[in-house]
């Protein structure tokens, strides 16, 4: 099995944004060249996450996780961002087979700018083991 290692960096405009990255995934899959595999998605950071949803639950998700994890009421200014980040996680596996990412159409990857800040740069991660 070998290793390809992808870093992307995306703008992101917060808070509670999300941003499909499956295209890009998908793409970083076909450059590598192999055919079988799992790709490693990590969010470098420790407010943003990263989610795989149907495209149709996504409002619903968002509307759960303010009300489990509220703005307000916190010491610290973004203790929310840090709280729902930890909640999701910074990273996925997505197995793939004949170069296609084994996930439903309807589903997309996102990464999630939890914190209310504009233009932010960060890090996307994808390493693919594959063969």
């Amino acid at each position: 099995m070998r290793v390809t290692r992808f870093s992307y960096e995306i703008r992101t405009h917060g808070p509670m944004k999300y941003y499909g990255i499956r295209e890009l995934v998908e793409e970083a899959v076909r450059e590598s060249g192999y055919v079988n595999g799992l790709v490693h998605i990590h969010a470098v950071g420790a407010t943003p996450f990263l989610l795989i949803a149907s495209r149709r639950d996504v409002d619903a998700l968002n509307r759960l996780l303010i009300r489990l994890v509220p703005v307000t009421g916190w010491r610290h200014g973004n203790a929310y961002a840090h709280l729902r980040s930890s909640l999701m996680g910074t990273h996925l596996v997505v197995p793939f087979i004949d170069r296609k990412l084994w996930m439903n159409e309807d589903q997309e990857i996102y990464f999630v700018e939890t914190r209310p800040v504009h233009n932010h740069r960060r890090i996307i991660h994808l390493i693919i083991h594959g063969e």
